[in-house]
């Protein structure tokens, strides 16, 4: 049976999110100019980038942990491990084999995350919107 969360844990998630996306879009904003920008044209153009960018990149890390939980870069961690333990002999050395390797990742496996998509697809859509507007505003 799953655990109900609470509301502040949701609250908390969804709004580190957010603050990120919107840390993101104030970056693009201020590097732009929106600012100092009086044309109408480029400040809508500066402000659906500011929106789709970190909508896409919320999307992606989002796909990027979906991906890692389903063992797509084991290989390539088990390979780092083991050469982290052959150059560096003075670190305990812990001998495992691939099968126990990924077996204790499937422990380690992140549950949860689809708050970081959903809160990338809000801006994704804001910016599809603010394109949309755009493109028929200014064709």
């Amino acid at each position: 049976m799953k655990e109900k969360k609470s509301v502040k844990s949701i609250l908390i998630r969804y709004g580190t999110c957010i603050a990120v996306g919107l840390s993101m879009m104030l970056t693009i904003l201020l590097v732009n100019s929106y600012f100092k920008t009086e044309d109408a044209q480029n400040k809508l153009r500066i402000l659906c980038d500011a929106f789709c960018v970190p909508g896409m990149l919320l999307i992606l890390s989002a796909g990027l942990v979906f991906v890692s939980n389903e063992g797509a870069f084991n290989g390539v961690l088990f390979g780092l491990k083991r050469t982290k333990d052959v150059l560096l002999p003075f670190l305990p050395y812990h001998h495992m084999n691939y099968r126990t390797f990924v077996e204790k990742r499937k422990e380690k496996k992140v549950k949860g995350y689809g708050f970081i998509a959903i809160s990338g697809a809000a801006f994704l859509t804001v910016g599809i919107i603010l394109l949309i507007i755009f493109q028929v505003k200014y064709p």
